[in-house]
């Protein structure tokens, strides 16, 4: 089974299942590779928009594990059943999602996007970045609409579906989709209309709403409390910042959490880097 952590729970077994919330930058990362460990003759497609963004998040994050075992040879080894693409539009992203393909035969053939194997796992990362930065600078006035995004979803779906139906992928391609900023990120379904016209700004809608509908399962990550701990021992040192967190699973049939798992984000005193430490 697949995990979004080093150690600790694991995730029920899914087709689709898209992931909201304050879920730490490595979740992504953990996922790839434990999917990995379980399927190592498939591969692990990753989009994201920005691989300067994706770095630079899990830089700050600092995860303990991944900066202690990211280098040996095991985890090398998963990580080599990874693909990351990095499309930096909504256009790159339709194209790129067109183009992939497991036939070297083809009259299209291009190394980059023909798959060496059978795809199992497709993880789209941070599917807002695309439309955020015009949404808050020109909320009114943009040109996204609520297909926009859905339209990534969509398309996606279609050109797994298509690879999965190939001789040599026949085994089902499950789909995560990871997004932080979805829950806050509103769209119309129509255009805004232009300044010139003079008529209000189109309505808008949340976009989550109408994405989960795409989706077996929601994972939804939460702040339980932040707190702050001391001793007598680290008096010294300062006080010790940990973090609460809280991830609940629901089933789009049950309006009820499934699962639901508690633990700590600490630094580890040695490292400095982030560890989990997990309720019961």
């Amino acid at each position: 089974m697949s995990s979004l952590f080093p150690s600790g729970p694991q995730l029920p077994d899914f087709k689709s299942l898209v992931v909201e919330g304050s879920y730490h930058p490595s979740a992504p990362i953990y996922l790839a590779l434990s999917h990995a460990a379980n399927s190592p003759d498939t591969r692990t497609i990753m989009i994201t928009p920005s691989r300067q963004a994706m770095a630079l998040s899990l830089q700050n994050y600092n995860d303990d594990w991944i900066s202690m075992h990211s280098g040996e040879g095991n985890v090398v080894d998963l990580s080599s059943c990874i693909t990351v693409f990095y499309p930096p539009s909504p256009a790159h992203f339709s194209f790129l999602i067109s183009m992939l393909s497991i036939d070297e035969q083809s009259a299209s053939f291009n190394p980059t996007t023909t798959l060496d194997r059978p795809a199992s796992l497709v993880i789209l990362h941070e599917l807002s970045a695309y439309f955020w930065p015009d949404v808050q600078e020109n909320p009114n006035g943009h040109s996204w609409t609520l297909s926009s995004y859905l339209t990534l979803v969509v398309r996606t779906l279609a050109s797994f579906a298509a690879l999965s139906s190939v001789e040599r992928t026949s085994t089902d391609i499950a789909l995560v989709l990871f997004d932080s900023q979805l829950d806050h990120l509103k769209l119309p379904v129509l255009k805004h209309p232009t300044a010139a016209s003079y008529k209000p700004p189109s309505k808008l809608e949340n976009v989550a709403f109408f994405v989960q509908k795409y989706f077996e399962l929601l994972a939804i990550f939460e702040e339980d409390e932040m707190f702050l701990n001391s001793s007598q021992e680290d008096e010294n040192e300062g006080l010790d910042r940990q973090q609460r967190k809280r991830m609940q699973i629901f089933s789009h049939t049950q309006t009820e959490a499934v699962e639901t798992c508690r633990w700590v984000e600490q630094a580890n005193p040695g490292s400095g880097g982030v560890v989990f430490v997990w309720d019961g």
